[in-house]
């Protein structure tokens, strides 16, 4: 299978479970693997046949802007879940870093890897 991939997309976030992570938005770093057969827009060099990487990113800014959490694990699982049901692929990994958060450690964060079943 194809992978269409998005790579340091930055958004800006409320997350966290601190009164103070509550009242500021943070900065959220995304890298995505999508899959995708690309076969039919390569042969046709039509974008309604490929993923539309910019609506993806698009609407991940939304959902981040949009939603408020207090953790990482419940974004990328809501995130997930969206993705997959708005854009149609088959599976899908993502991983997010929150810069800054321990002081001993640039970023910390997760990834997930999630498909339709």
């Amino acid at each position: 299978m194809d992978k269409v991939f998005i790579s340091e997309l930055k958004v800006d976030a409320v997350i966290g479970v601190y009164d103070w992570e509550k009242q500021v938005r943070q900065p959220l770093v995304f890298d995505l693997e999508m899959a995708w057969d690309i076969r039919v827009a390569a042969q046709t060099d039509d974008l309604m046949h490929a993923l539309d990487y910019q609506a993806v990113t698009e609407y991940i800014e939304r959902f981040v802007r949009e939603q408020h959490f207090q953790l990482l694990e419940s974004l990328l699982e809501r995130l997930a879940d969206g993705l997959l049901q708005e854009f149609g692929m088959p599976w899908l990994s993502i991983r997010v870093e929150k810069p800054a958060v321990v002081p001993q450690a640039r970023a910390v964060g997760l990834m997930i890897e999630r498909g339709i079943s």
